[in-house]
């Protein structure tokens, strides 16, 4: 009976949403400490800091206790959050580490030394670290779940788009460097080596050509900056800087932000949890307007709907229009109210009036109400 309460208590809605409120305000926390420490030397921090960090550290240590009681050990690191539960124990497995390690560094702070401080960082760094289960709001808020596993499934196509640029980032180097080195080393003959000093500041090698194009499309470095300087090396490399801008912003970016589009698309309506979260809130606002359509035919306020209420009803637009909706026939109200009226009592209640709509719904299940 104990571990049945315990295991309602770890899996009810008020448990989740408090263990969230605590993870932001201890990420919240983090930060302000953070920003405080960055100013203040080792030891001088506020020992206020400190306290709070054990009590978050006692609270998530007994979340993840009366979970492996509730679950048992098996159940809780091969259920079916199997993943989330073993990241969640080694985020507070290493918040352990974290406060053991800075517990020992400061009973010798007395004799610090460089060890000792590369500790205290490490356990710095492992507490910011907790920050990280902020992440387990995916579970929980649908819309950002979607976001996360749509850029996730786009990872495949952002590979080969790299790939594909960097195929073009070298072919266009390779002809680019190639002309401006012929240009430096004929320049240099004829005793002028002043014409090469800005091309080399953008094109002196193939990797440094690389960079300048690639800073050209993104943002990094304005094109005609790196471009003017060609003007004097040739029309082969002018026309090549032109032709590289022309294919990768008009042509390939704009591809690409097609294939990026079209696949986190497919991945949203391909996630079953996602896709079952939004059936539930349509069936929730669907039964909730059902609730409120049932309170304007009970004319008399009785809870309870007669055949006269349902067929008056069923005159407005606005019933027919919902009920067509749900792919109901409104059109003989006796067969509707007789296949509604599950208990045959000759009166639909509340309950009787949104479950009956909800199952009729369909366009199968619709020809029973014909």
């Amino acid at each position: 009976m104990g571990l049945c309460f315990v295991g309602m208590a770890c899996e009810s809605t008020a448990h989740s949403s408090g263990i969230m409120a605590i993870i932001l305000v201890n990420l919240v926390l983090l930060g302000i400490e953070v920003d405080v420490a960055a100013s203040l030397a080792y030891g001088e921090t506020p020992v206020y800091f400190n306290e709070i960090n054990m009590l978050v550290v006692g609270i998530f240590m007994m979340e993840v206790l009366l979970k492996l009681i509730a679950l048992g050990v098996r159940g809780y690191f091969c259920a079916k959050e199997k993943w989330w539960n073993i990241f969640d124990f080694a985020i507070v497995s290493l918040s352990v580490v974290e406060l053991i390690l800075e517990f020992l560094v400061m009973t010798i702070s007395g004799n610090m030394d460089s060890s000792h401080l590369r500790i205290l960082r490490f356990a710095r760094f492992a507490r910011t670290l907790r920050g990280v289960r902020v992440v387990r709001l995916l579970r929980y808020i649908g819309s950002l779940r979607t976001i996360v596993f749509s850029i996730i499934s786009t990872m495949g196509s952002l590979f080969w788009t790299l790939v594909l640029l960097l195929m073009i980032f070298y072919c266009f180097s390779v002809i680019i460097t190639q002309s401006v080195t012929d240009f430096c080393r004929l320049s240099a003959e004829l005793g002028e080596p002043h014409n090469c000093q800005e091309l080399t500041m953008y094109w002196a090698t193939v990797p440094e050509s690389m960079l300048t194009l690639f800073l050209a499309i993104s943002g990094g470095l304005s094109w005609k900056e790196a471009l003017n300087p060609l003007r004097r090396v040739g029309v082969i490399a002018f026309a090549s800087v032109i032709l590289y801008v022309v294919i990768t912003i008009f042509a390939i970016l704009n591809v690409v932000t097609g294939v990026f589009c079209n696949t986190a698309i497919e991945s949203a309506g391909a996630d079953k949890e996602i896709a079952i979260m939004k059936q539930m809130k349509k069936q929730d606002a669907q039964m909730e307007t059902l609730r409120e359509i049932f309170t304007e035919i009970d004319i008399d306020c009785s809870n309870q709907i007669s055949l006269a209420e349902l067929k008056e009803a069923l005159k407005a637009p606005k019933l027919r229009s919902f009920m067509s909706s749900l792919q109901i026939s409104t059109e003989d109200a006796w067969t509707l109210f007789m296949t509604v009226d599950a208990d045959g009592s000759g009166e639909i209640s509340l309950d009787e009036f949104v479950a009956g709509c909800m199952q009729l719904q369909g366009p199968a299940k619709g020809l029973q109400a014909r």
